[in-house]
């Protein structure tokens, strides 16, 4: 008995097949990269998603020596806030706006002064912000009329996939509550929010289901086109952040998980929505009914040492970088990476702000900068961590994940930068994992997340503790330089854009 779990990320698709006790047999990814034909645009064909999906699944197919009767069902995960629009007939109207979009700046302001002071903030609980469904779609509809007339549908990037697996369009609620058009205590489509932008309710799918629901079974032509088995179901799945947890066993409180891969996450649950007055963390629905999760949303995480070891570090490898930065003391000689890149969620809610490094001398080589990036992530996580903190409590354990911890150089760093014993995990494509997960239980093969996370999850984590003397250096950086960057250079951001 196998399970096949899909994720869509916004740099590569991969797919991995686990057995029943969490073991990964089979793993294939295909990279891509989001269009940017203007400053702020980052848009996907979703085709290009599809062809990626069918190319991993036929390569783990024909990798893995077993018959595809075996893999009882897949689930699947997916970046989250994407606008993937579809007309009459289900074909896409245009390129899906991603969530790292930033173009619909005036967009959010409108909104955001619409919903200022009335119960809709109190519906989404979350910021208006470029790259939301709700955002982008208010977008098309103002500045692409003709498209905005053709469309019938919005869902979601991971839904689409779904929908050309089984044919079937739908929505489930991990995603549908991070589009600014649900109801986040009501658990449903807000037609307060419909009516109230006039946008016809017709547009979202009509029933919104759990993540281990089934949708169907895998269609014919898939079928022909992957070597799939017809008898194969296809279950909901969910928003990447909310598989990824799950991957690392994390779906009730009391656990939270800090994540840097192209993007930086930190996740924290809870049995009840918490509101955040000052609206720059975000509240999502989590797998189970009645679970939400907090989360601080870094825009440009791993995403800023790729574009450093692309343009100036002769395509190093990661480990090189890591290498590199072992070189280097706490602190870089002064040197220090203000990480965002193109406008931020948290703390700061501004699409305007720019990544600078502060501090540069004749002295600084490109090890330092290797380091200073990763030192500035980790401060960008930190500030996470504090509001996560703030809202929900200290939690008492903080699983650190993703290509951030990979190397022992960044992950030190980071327990030393956070000031805390952190656990790094040792399960590999955590999003994978948790979408094989859900799919377990959709298929019967366990009969609760609960079961299927025992079975399936091994939990021996690496501790790492940290450097006490590193981290009484860093806590004065982070204070003193580094959190006073954005207030000292919010107004030269807004002029230079």
């Amino acid at each position: 008995m196998y399970f096949m779990g899909i994720d869509i990320g916004t740099s590569s698709a991969k797919t991995a097949i686990f057995d029943k006790a969490g073991n990964m047999v089979s793993l294939s990814s295909k990279d891509y990269n989001p269009d940017a034909k203007k400053p702020g645009y980052a848009e996907q064909n979703p085709e290009i998603w599809w062809d990626a999906v069918v190319t991993t699944i036929q390569k783990n197919l024909a990798n893995l020596k077993i018959s595809p009767k075996e893999i009882c069902a897949i689930g699947l995960s997916g970046q989250m806030h994407g606008l993937v629009p579809l007309d009459q007939e289900g074909e896409v109207v245009r390129k899906a706006i991603l969530h790292c979009d930033v173009r619909a700046k005036d967009i959010a302001e409108e909104l955001m002064d619409l919903f200022n002071g009335t119960r809709l903030t109190d519906i989404v609980m979350n910021p208006i912000f470029p790259g939301f469904q709700l955002v982008s779609l208010c977008w098309i509809k103002k500045y692409e009329p003709d498209i905005f007339r053709n469309i019938k549908k919005i869902i979601c990037p991971k839904d689409y996939i779904r929908y050309r697996l089984t044919g079937k369009i739908g929505s489930e609620h991990t995603d549908a509550s991070g589009t600014l058009l649900y109801d986040m205590m009501h658990e449903n489509w807000s037609k307060e929010i419909f009516e109230t932008l006039r946008l016809h309710m017709e547009l979202v799918p009509e029933e919104i289901h759990d993540s281990y629901d089934v949708a169907g079974a895998v269609c014919p032509e898939v079928v022909e086109l992957t070597g799939l088995s017809p008898e194969t179901i296809v279950v909901y799945g969910g928003a990447d952040q909310a598989m990824h947890s799950l991957g690392n066993g994390v779906f009730q409180p009391g656990t939270m998980t800090a994540t840097i891969g192209t993007s930086g996450q930190v996740l924290n649950i809870n049995h009840k929505p918490v509101p955040n007055p000052h609206m720059n963390t975000h509240t999502f629905r989590h797998v189970n009914p009645h679970t939400w999760y907090g989360l601080g949303a870094v825009l440009h995480a791993g995403s800023t040492l790729n574009w450093f070891r692309r343009n100036f570090a002769e395509n190093s490898s990661y480990d090189e970088l890591s290498e590199m930065a072992s070189h280097v003391k706490p602190g870089c000689e002064g040197l220090v990476f203000f990480p965002c890149m193109g406008g931020e969620r948290t703390p700061y809610l501004d699409s305007e702000t720019r990544g600078m490094f502060v501090g540069m001398s004749m002295s600084h080589s490109k090890e330092h900068f290797a380091r200073a990036i990763m030192e500035g992530v980790s401060f960008a996580m930190k500030n996470s961590i504090e509001i996560m903190n703030q809202m929900y409590g200290e939690s008492g354990q903080l699983i650190c994940a993703g290509g951030g911890v990979k190397n022992p150089v960044w992950a030190q760093m980071q327990a030393d930068i956070y000031g805390r014993e952190i656990e790094v995990s040792n399960i590999s494509e955590q999003a994978c994992l948790g979408a094989a997960i859900v799919a377990s239980v959709g298929c019967g093969a366990f009969q609760d997340l609960e079961s299927a996370c025992e079975a399936m999850i091994q939990k021996e984590h690496l501790i790492i503790r940290p450097n006490l003397e590193n981290t009484k250096k860093y806590e004065t950086l982070y204070r003193e330089i580094y959190s006073q960057l954005y207030l000292q250079n919010k107004e030269l951001f807004h002029k230079m854009n």
